[in-house]
């Protein structure tokens, strides 16, 4: 399955087994891929187990979104520093680094006395979260032949809907179990509200994601020349050239191409994609809950499996847009191969936007809002191949501008939501909010068939 998703140049009839290539590169993307799983896990097991964290810790539902907004905002002011530390010092020791720091954080909330200490230990979260996908990025550019990147950044992202689709349903079926035991299945359907244990859990998280910076560290290279097992076959099959001697990885100590950054076009109409992505994308991990409760009157139980369907959808999205991009990419060149699909992914969302204001029931509105979980991912290759495209030796630089601007809107999503529905007529706010949302989304489709994937940023 693997060798079909990143296509080999097949071997002369008659070779020797050692004209194939080595496959290590498969074994970096799945480390990747692991990190994204702890990634989301650990950025949203916060929002399912919120209810119980309000009431041990007394605290307000505003408190509460505040806490869940913080965390977006030190993510997204970090991903450019952090994506140029990756590019200055590689990611083995770097990535290693942010999941053992970012794991911390989220085992420190275990002892979390107060609101003080769960904002301080969520904004840490973020900060050091910021340098995961930017990191992982320049992974896959550097292990991963050029036609094969699309469909290898869609299987890292995976990872992250993996992830964010475990954490709703495991942290409340752990939590339970902490609290009841093993006959925790027996129990009514508004047990959840009484089960306690929501610090163990976030400590397990915390302890089995500094476990896993150790692996990576201890298994992960930076450049395929790097590694023992990989032969000159699979050097010459991912065609990298080797890094200059005497540095980490393939880039240099140059500061970040901050001109290169401002005054591209191409670049702004890719950060207000992102942004308007990830305002729509936000309310499924932050508001959901809010929505469901508000509208249809769901119980948390409820919620639980409900909020963890768009998440899932997101993987569908993921698999189909790396193949959808790098078909295009093949077929029209990059022009075209990234900036359609972003298209396509925007469009896909106004759409569903539109219809939720007409849906009568729970179920119906969570499919709708699994469809804006599947179009979101469907652009996501796209976006991260865009950066790997025109990056050049700099890609974690440029994954992590654009992603700094998709995270402002992560972060003013629980603001934006709210203020629409504050002020719009009563009993109608989550309509008004939806239609807001699709208005910036079809600016976005605009925007995404201006984003140029064939001009190098160093062009610019």
């Amino acid at each position: 399955m693997a060798t079909a998703m990143f296509p080999e140049i097949p071997a002369p009839v008659g070779a020797p087994e050692i004209m194939q290539p080595t496959r290590i590169r498969f074994r970096m993307v799945a480390l990747a891929t692991l990190i994204a799983v702890l990634l989301y896990l650990h950025r949203v097991c916060i929002s399912p187990a919120g209810d119980t964290i309000s009431q041990d810790l007394k605290i307000s539902p505003q408190e509460l979104d505040g806490v869940l907004a913080s965390f977006f905002w030190t993510y997204a002011l970090a991903q450019l520093p952090a994506g140029w530390l990756g590019d200055r010092f590689g990611a083995r020791w770097m990535l290693g680094a942010y999941l053992l720091l970012w794991s911390c954080s989220t085992g420190l909330l275990a002892l979390a006395p107060s609101i003080t200490m769960l904002l301080i230990l969520r904004l840490a979260t973020g900060l050091f979260q910021a340098g995961a996908y930017p990191l992982a990025a320049g992974i896959v550019s550097r292990w991963v032949p050029l036609h094969s990147r699309g469909i290898a950044s869609s299987l890292v992202a995976v990872g992250g809907r993996i992830g964010g689709a475990l954490a709703p349903l495991l942290t409340i079926q752990l939590m339970l179990l902490w609290t009841y035991g093993s006959d925790w299945s027996n129990l009514p359907d508004d047990a959840i509200a009484a089960a306690t244990s929501w610090r163990p859990v976030l400590a397990l998280y915390g302890l089995l994601g500094c476990l896993v910076a150790g692996l990576f560290i201890l298994l992960f290279r930076d450049h395929p020349s790097q590694h023992p097992a990989v032969n000159q076959q699979e050097l010459d099959l991912i065609g990298l050239p080797e890094p200059a001697a005497g540095t980490q990885s393939d880039s240099n100590s140059s500061l970040p191409p901050i001109r290169q950054l401002v005054t591209s076009e191409s670049m702004w109409m890719n950060c207000f994609v992102q942004f308007a992505t990830n305002l729509g994308w936000a309310l499924l991990v932050t508001k959901m809950p809010q929505y469901l409760k508000e509208t249809f009157a769901t119980s948390q139980q409820e919620q639980g499996w409900m909020q963890s369907l768009p998440l899932a959808a997101g993987i569908g999205g993921l698999l189909l847009g790396g193949v959808f991009t790098d078909v295009m990419t093949r077929t029209f060149g990059k022009r075209h191969g990234r900036s359609l699909a972003l298209v396509v992914s925007r469009l896909l969302t106004v759409a569903v936007l539109l219809a939720l204001p007409d849906c009568d029931s729970a179920l119906n509105a969570t499919l709708l809002l699994a469809v804006i979980g599947f179009a979101t991912d469907l652009g996501t290759p796209a976006i991260w191949a865009y950066g790997q495209d025109v990056g050049g030796r700099f890609v974690g630089s440029v994954v992590g501008w654009g992603n700094m601007w998709g995270n402002f809107g992560a972060a003013v999503s629980p603001m934006f939501f709210t203020f629409v529905i504050e002020r719009s007529p009563a009993e109608q706010g989550w309509q008004y909010a939806f239609y807001a949302c699709a208005g910036i989304n079809v600016l976005a489709a605009a925007a995404a068939y201006r984003v140029n994937a064939a001009v190098p940023l160093s062009r610019n």
